[in-house]
């Protein structure tokens, strides 16, 4: 690249991100410490739960194990995260030394961890969507699909895959010792005479610095932009409409039903049409089962694609990286950690059966005591799940 084109991306990027993005970035950073730590509290505390609830005997399905591995991905993404926003970007721990090899190697490893469980997350909510889209598309192929063995066998293959689609991240970054300025130097000669300054001896300082190989950090941003982050957006987005017309076709045909046993003479003919209508449309349970799946296939679309777009456009032009990705990566950092703290509030709102083991497991825990309508609905959840 010659200095011409070197000199034309550089004020490309002026032009693009100055001075907006500093500025923004210099006021957001104030405060993305202790918002990003109550988000991954409040989170860590939701996803725990998640987990507890979901891996009770009577919430055993498939569509319950890919969410029980999915609180998992992201209750470690979020456990991960606390200590680089106690340590970096509030006064909490200011006190630590934030430039040495210990804390240069804990971010580089933060960087690859958090990606990673990210990047399973992501495909875990695919496989979501594609299990439930067979679930309501093909009904009678479903258990033989969307088996147990099949759910563990996706499940595994996610925590597998994903490390190594993000293994080219690995090379991103390096751990750098940041050069020590003039009057930091370590001996100091007069008359030929060598002497120790001990006041100005300081120890080694590292820093974690991106790849100066432009080739390769392209690749990367092409790899992360387009596999990790566009690819799932538009997979998501398709499946995310299929369900929605399904949904609206089940609706049409339930309705169609409805309407034909209200004018049914015996009331025989009309128990077995709200039955058929049940069956074909899948009942009620199963819309809502899948309308907690839209919602949140539409979170992950409002988080992910931003990143998915921003990326693209840092791979397209490099150079713009340095100023525009540092403006807005906290933004994005927190969009992330967003969509994998509020998962807990989908299901208690949308899921009848979720809050019902929620509303027993916590009486089991807490001495809180029911309501005489929480004591009905948990006894009969449980009548149904024995029967």
């Amino acid at each position: 690249m010659s200095g011409t084109e070197t000199s034309g991306n550089s004020t490309a990027a002026v032009a693009y991100c100055m001075p907006a993005g500093p500025n923004f970035q210099r006021m957001y950073v104030k405060v993305h410490g202790y918002i990003a730590l109550i988000i991954c509290l409040l989170g860590s505390v939701a996803n725990s739960v998640n987990i507890a609830v979901l891996s009770r005997k009577e919430m055993t399905s498939s569509t319950n194990s890919i969410l029980t591995a999915l609180a998992v991905a992201d209750l470690l993404v979020m456990i991960d995260y606390i200590p680089l926003a106690l340590h970096i970007y509030t006064n909490i721990a200011e006190a630590l030394n934030q430039n040495s090899y210990a804390w240069a190697v804990f971010v580089y490893f933060h960087s690859i961890f958090s990606q990673t469980f990210h990047t399973i997350s992501i495909w875990l909510t695919i496989t979501l969507a594609v299990w439930r889209f067979v679930a309501i598309k093909f009904p009678q192929k479903n258990k033989t699909l969307c088996n147990k063995t099949n759910t563990n066998i996706a499940i595994g293959i996610a925590y597998f895959v994903c490390p190594i689609l993000c293994f080219p991240i690995y090379f991103a970054m390096d751990i750098q010792e940041l050069p020590k300025k003039r009057n930091d130097a370590d001996n100091s000669t007069v008359n030929g005479t060598e002497f120790m300054n001990i006041s100005v001896v300081r120890e080694p300082m590292y820093a974690i610095s991106m790849t100066h190989n432009e080739s390769l950090l392209t690749a990367i941003f092409w790899i992360y932009s387009v596999f990790l982050k566009l690819i799932p957006c538009v997979v998501l987005s398709i499946l995310s409409v299929c369900l929605i017309l399904k949904m609206k076709s089940s609706d049409r045909r339930r309705q169609k039903l409805l309407k034909k046993s209200a004018i049914a003479v015996k009331e025989g003919e009309k128990t077995r049409l709200n039955e058929e209508g049940g069956k074909k449309g899948g009942g009620g349970r199963t819309d809502r089962t899948t309308r907690m799946l839209v919602a949140l296939l539409g979170l992950f679309l409002a988080t992910e694609l931003p990143q998915a777009l921003f990326g693209l456009l840092t791979a397209i032009a490099p150079h713009l990286f340095q100023i525009c990705y540092y403006a807005f990566g906290e933004v994005m950092d927190l969009m992330a950690l967003v969509g994998s703290a509020v998962n807990f509030v989908l299901y208690c709102s949308m899921s009848r059966q979720f809050r019902s083991t929620f509303t027993r497991l916590a009486g089991k825990v807490l001495p809180v005591p029911m309501t005489r309508r929480d004591s009905e609905l948990a006894t009969t959840t449980t009548t149904t799940v024995k029967a």
